[in-house]
């Protein structure tokens, strides 16, 4: 099959799997775990097959990424009450809050942006892992020991009015604006690739409040969106459904990837 052939079969398996994932979850019912792996898990296993040369390295800043970032923010945004994943299928979580279907959830959202970025928009270095990553590395371990010492002090301090919102500004919104202000360039790519991931978290985030997947206990938001008769708050809106692809795209390119 000649790769103009193959970018339809993409662009038709693309629009087909949320749609499935959707049908899949309502018709078992499925939890957290599952639903992940059905919305962000098939695109991405589909994008790796069809662009092997860059799965190690988004595998590796995935990895990177998600797991000190997911665990940091997950326990603020879950002990303040911003979201929360009531049912899990493993018991455990990390510092009995932190459920690991939010860390497989969070890293399949890394993964499954850049593979789709790399795939059709970008064609970035092939250097396995960029030499500003240790920019991003080091001051990950400093946040992450940071919060282990405040965690092991006084875990209280973790909570906060607006977390959510906080959330938004300080590790989504100024790190793009910033970004974007350097190489204003990308934001076309950037668009591009958010109008898909609208797409998933529309579906997602529909599919998961009818199956009861995850809830908004607090009352410490901006405001709610009500959409086809589900309630969410608008910082999850602004959050998930607009910011997600650009936030982790202007992490990747700044630290892992060629501004280009």
């Amino acid at each position: 099959m000649n790769e103009s052939l193959l970018k339809k079969l993409d662009i038709v398996l693309l629009i087909f799997f949320p749609v499935l994932a959707v049908v899949l979850s309502l018709a078992i019912r499925a939890n957290f775990l599952i639903s992940t792996l059905l919305f962000l898990g098939l695109p991405s296993l589909w994008l790796s097959i069809r662009t092997p040369s860059t799965i190690l390295k988004t595998l590796i800043f995935s990895l990177i990424f998600s797991i000190p970032v997911g665990i940091i923010l997950d326990y603020i945004g879950t002990l303040s009450g911003s979201w929360l994943v009531p049912v899990t299928v493993l018991p455990f979580r990390f510092f009995d809050i932190v459920p690991i279907e939010d860390l497989v959830w969070f890293f399949f959202l890394i993964y499954n942006i850049i593979i789709f970025y790399e795939h059709f928009l970008d064609k970035g270095r092939e250097q396995l892992v960029d030499r500003r990553m240790k920019y991003l590395i080091w001051p990950l371990i400093v946040i992450f020991i940071t919060f282990l010492i405040i965690w092991l002090i006084n875990p209280g301090l973790l909570m906060m009015r607006y977390a959510y919102l906080w959330i938004l500004i300080i590790v989504s919104i100024l790190p793009s604006i910033t970004f974007l202000s350097f190489f204003p360039r990308l934001l076309s790519k950037y668009v591009k690739t958010a109008a898909y991931f609208f797409l998933i978290a529309l579906l997602f985030e529909l599919t998961g409040l009818e199956l009861g997947q995850w809830a908004f206990p607090g009352d410490n938001f901006v405001g709610w969106v009500e959409l086809f008769g589900y309630r969410f708050p608008f910082e999850e809106f602004f959050a998930w459904f607009i910011m997600a692809a650009i936030c982790v795209l202007s992490y990747y390119e700044f630290f892992d990837d060629d501004h280009r």
